[in-house]
């Protein structure tokens, strides 16, 4: 990364970011393609589940993550939770 004046001269200014920037870009260099498409993949991100339901013309939307291992599955914790609070 580097600076500019306003008649595009660049500029010798470093900082701690510039020296972060350079050390991960070194060691994705490093890194064979496909370890670099694996390191970029670690760090997406994942769009949660979406859960839209309706009850008495409101509509609630639920947003959420789940444990893959778990004995429910997750619509079935959100649809017990919307039991729970009817009764």
């Amino acid at each position: 990364m580097f600076y500019t004046d306003d008649n595009g001269n660049i500029l010798n200014i470093r900082t701690e970011l510039n020296d972060a920037f350079d050390e991960l870009y070194d060691e994705l260099d490093k890194m064979t393609p496909e370890e670099r498409i694996a390191w970029y993949a670690r760090g997406m991100y994942i769009k949660p589940l979406k859960y839209t339901h309706e009850i008495d013309n409101t509509t609630y939307i639920v947003r959420t993550h789940f444990n893959e291992n778990a004995d429910k599955t997750i619509l079935q914790r959100i649809e017990n939770k919307f039991e729970k609070e009817i009764i």
